[in-house]
């Protein structure tokens, strides 16, 4: 019985050494296999990156161009002065147009002033004399001031 107990310690130990040396052969070659298969994933994957860089360089490019285009069109062209400086003579010309309005409206309101300060003798005087036909501002002196808005 001893005997038998020793035979099947043998088995159990011949078996485990076995399956050992039978799992590490497995592991062997399926790492061998791996590695097989990671080199070529990795030289796919390399590829790939680069691949992937070069589109990002030449999306880079485009942008940049076109950032040098839009900021180039921003900016006045040195083959045409004549045209931004037409522009803003234009411009000049429509604050002066401005400014001579409403001076004209500011001489029209001081003689409406002028003439609502002056003595009702020196008024009637003027109007005997026929000098408040001339200037429509003296014409209807008692209407409010009404000046248009500020430029």
């Amino acid at each position: 019985m001893r005997r038998l107990k020793r035979w099947r310690t043998f088995l159990l130990v011949l078996c485990a050494i076995i399956g050992t040396l039978a799992s590490a052969l497995w592991v062997e070659n399926s790492s061998v296999s791996a590695d097989v298969a990671n080199t070529q994933d990795v030289t796919a994957l390399e590829r790939r990156i680069s691949q992937l860089e070069q589109r990002f360089y030449t999306l880079e490019t485009s942008i940049n161009r076109l950032e040098q285009q839009v900021s180039l069109s921003e900016r006045p062209s040195v083959a045409q002065p004549g045209v931004a400086r037409d522009v803003e003579v234009t411009l000049l010309r429509s604050q002066v147009e401005m400014l001579q309005r409403r001076l004209n409206e500011i001489d029209c309101g001081l003689a409406k002033l002028d003439e609502r300060t002056l003595a009702p003798a020196a008024r009637e005087a003027r109007r005997k004399a026929g000098t408040n036909n001339i200037d429509p501002c003296r014409l209807n002196a008692d209407a409010p001031l009404r000046l248009s808005a500020r430029p």
